[in-house]
């Protein structure tokens, strides 16, 4: 009995002396952050969104506004660190330049540092491009720039019929829904290989025009099949043009207003996008067959639909991108939110964004792939007398 009651005061007297070390700890910390609250806070917002972009695994909305925010965090957290090392706050100091150091690899998501194009003697290559068209101005239905859109598998968003396209290619597959009356809208798919395989889906909007939803294909490509998939992800129509231009005006109420909107459009988004991500990748994930996703996210390169394929499939633009590769031809500009991903059975040879096709609010995106397995090397044959 006196050995169990020793036992007891000897636990009490050491977690006694744990809570009495951490108190101290916690205050010390607190004094710490008290001195310098904005530079701290800084630094920890700069992990916590690096932590997101490299492995998004929270999938609220908050999730997609903090991923967006990185190139924020990161100018903030480099300033931060400075002016913390200036007042010898060293270690936090230092552990702010290693977190920037880490988001090198996350700023190949918005630069590409690429010379352009990697080379492969005497191996053809596939050539594919997504576009978001904009219904296609009809000022434009022959246009010559169709010649620079040449591809051997085309990816369509907002996509509506057009002769001069369709009949660029040996195969095709529509799914359109009406939209203004008599007009037609959706996604297409077209192939100079034979399409074995489909299957397709327009996600409801509700009271919205119905533009998004994917299409997925198997396709034979030489000796193999390849499963491509096109994809429109959830539109916002956030008007930043409007913002600005109350901004400009004066106009301090509707300013807010628009921003009020801006953000509800950006939470519903993020959630919308979420579920239709699942979906896709229920068609691609463990897929035995060479996989090409592309199309329309309308989210940015820090967005949660991104940073989760990133983690089973390479972006064609950081494979083999060059500059900034911004996709949008309205405001804001600045923003890359149409995409080409693959599974590891390719390299990526080229990615481009074709800046000189203006006649859509997207610009198109061409990427070139080679299988890795025709570039292994057949053994020769012996022979034997």
């Amino acid at each position: 009995m006196m050995k169990l009651s020793n036992l007891k005061i000897f636990i009490s007297a050491i977690t006694m002396v744990a809570f009495g070390i951490l108190h101290k700890l916690a205050v010390s910390l607190f004094n710490i952050f008290r001195q310098h609250p904005i530079s701290y806070s800084a630094i920890a917002y700069l992990f916590i969104t690096m932590a997101f972009c490299y492995y998004p695994i929270f999938d609220h909305w908050i999730a997609g506004f903090i991923m967006m925010s990185l190139p924020i965090a990161i100018l903030t957290g480099l300033v931060a660190a400075c002016y913390l090392l200036i007042k010898q706050q060293k270690i936090v100091a230092t552990a702010g330049f290693i977190w920037i150091l880490f988001t090198f690899p996350l700023i190949k998501r918005m630069v590409g540092i690429n010379d352009g194009k990697i080379k492969f003697e005497d191996v053809s290559a596939l050539k594919v491009l997504s576009f978001n068209g904009e219904c296609f101005d009809p000022a434009h239905k022959t246009d010559q720039h169709w010649q620079k859109l040449k591809a051997d598998i085309a990816c369509f968003q907002e996509y509506s019929p057009n002769q001069a396209i369709e009949a660029q290619y040996a195969n095709g597959i529509t799914k359109l829904t009406t939209f203004e009356e008599q007009k037609q809208i959706g996604l297409a798919l077209f192939s100079q290989y034979p399409i074995l395989n489909q299957y397709s889906r327009i996600w409801d909007r509700g009271n919205q025009p119905n533009i998004n939803g994917f299409l997925c294909a198997d396709i034979a490509y030489g000796q193999d099949t390849v499963r491509v998939v096109n994809v429109h992800l959830w539109s916002m129509g956030i008007r930043t043009n409007l913002a600005l231009e109350a901004l400009k005006k004066g106009q301090v109420k509707t300013f807010f207003n628009e921003l009020s909107d801006s953000f509800t459009r950006l939470k519903v988004g993020f959630e919308k996008r979420d579920e239709q991500m699942r979906e896709v990748e229920s068609y691609v994930s463990g897929s035995k067959f060479p996989v090409i996703i592309c199309g329309d996210f309308n989210e940015t390169p820090f967005g949660y639909s991104y940073g989760k394929l990133k983690l089973s499939f390479q972006n064609a633009f950081e494979e083999a991108g060059q500059g900034l590769g911004f996709t949008l031809n309205r405001q804001p500009y600045f923003a890359r939110i149409d995409q080409q991903f693959v599974s590891e059975d390719w390299h990526v040879t080229s990615c481009k964004t074709i800046s000189s096709v203006k006649f859509s609010d997207h610009f198109p995106v061409m990427a070139k792939y080679v299988l890795k397995k025709s570039l292994v090397e057949t053994p020769p044959l012996v022979a034997y007398k």
